[in-house]
């Protein structure tokens, strides 16, 4: 029964977007580089030297490789022209990330860091799980033009990225619960919780015989506010958000109370018989509701700080060759 909610899809959305948002530059470059095996094939490509660090070549290839990692990752929480904006912009820093994973892997080496065979094949096991077939796993290696010992050194150079961040950015953050207290004082708004609605709803689509279909919402009403139990036939939509509501149906809701039935409403999508089963006013949330969310705030704010002076120190240190073509 058609309702304007935010739909499963978008609510992963905006949850993900806020992620994104909120990790940054380090949930960036980590997602990334921990994507399990990308299906892309990019046909015959003309390779060519992108830049080197340290001596460590970066090709055209595993250029388009990220942008394709990228790709994927970005189609689970962009679509339509978010996503190309977007894509446009990690586009032109795919060889920056490039870049740092050199740099990062160069660090992890330095420091002898270490990656245990168990992890490695955890994450290969992972990529087999999103085949349908080991067949179609083995040929999806073949079209990257990877074997199993390449894909397996692949994750193996991931993890250790990972593991330096891990020891050199992430281990060195610190956060006292003052500044968790600070952060919520000053920031009430962001944790303020819109005004909600229970509803339950009969809705009768229009088709082609409008007259028809309003009618039959006029009689199935009218048998409702006779008496009639609506639960058998209405579907609860649950707690929504006001503001998630099509205009119609939020003024007609905004005129009842708990357990009364509307009038009939009419909208885009057809006439809408509701009853409000319940409302929740806007309230802001308590401090001790959203300490953990704080926390990962002033974590990956702190966290991105660290790993930018990294970076710019690593950078600073390495001979650094960007090829133009």
């Amino acid at each position: 029964m058609l309702k304007y909610r935010l739909n499963k899809k978008v609510i992963k959305i905006s949850i993900i977007r806020g992620e994104l948002q909120m990790k940054s530059i380090l949930y960036r470059l980590v997602v990334i580089l921990l994507l399990c095996l990308s299906t892309a094939a990019f046909g015959e490509v003309i390779d060519y030297i992108m830049a080197t660090v340290n001596g460590e070549v970066i090709t055209y290839s595993q250029f388009k490789q990220r942008i394709s990692e990228i790709e994927d990752a970005y189609r689970e929480v962009y679509s339509g022209e978010e996503l190309e904006k977007r894509l446009k912009e990690r586009g032109k820093s795919g060889l920056s990330d490039l870049i740092e994973e050199c740099l990062l892997f160069g660090e992890a080496k330095r420091e002898n860091i270490k990656v245990d065979k168990i992890e490695i094949e955890k994450m290969v096991n992972t990529a087999k799980s999103k085949f349908k077939s080991l067949e179609n796993f083995y040929r999806a290696l073949r079209n990257e033009g990877l074997t199993l010992e390449t894909l397996e050194e692949k994750y193996k150079k991931r993890l250790m990225i990972k593991k330096i961040i891990q020891f050199k950015v992430n281990s060195k953050v610190r956060i006292e619960p003052y500044e968790i207290s600070q952060y919520y004082q000053a920031h009430k708004k962001d944790f303020l919780e819109p005004e909600q609605v229970k509803i339950r709803q009969i809705l009768i689509k229009v088709d082609d015989d409008e007259e028809t279909a309003e009618q039959t919402a006029k009689d199935i009403l009218k048998r409702i506010k006779g008496g009639d139990d609506m639960t058998n036939e209405g579907e609860d939509l649950g707690f929504i958000n006001v503001s998630e509501l099509l205009p119609e149906l939020g003024a007609a809701i905004s005129e009842l109370k708990v357990n009364e039935i509307a009038d009939l409403v009419k909208t885009q999508t057809g006439y809408h018989i509701i009853r409000l089963e319940g409302r929740k006013l806007s309230k802001v949330r308590k401090l001790s509701e959203v300490r953990d969310e704080i926390y990962r705030i002033l974590f990956s704010r702190k966290a991105d700080s660290i790993y930018v002076d990294l970076v710019d120190k690593l950078k600073k240190k390495a001979d650094i060759e960007v090829r133009k073509r």
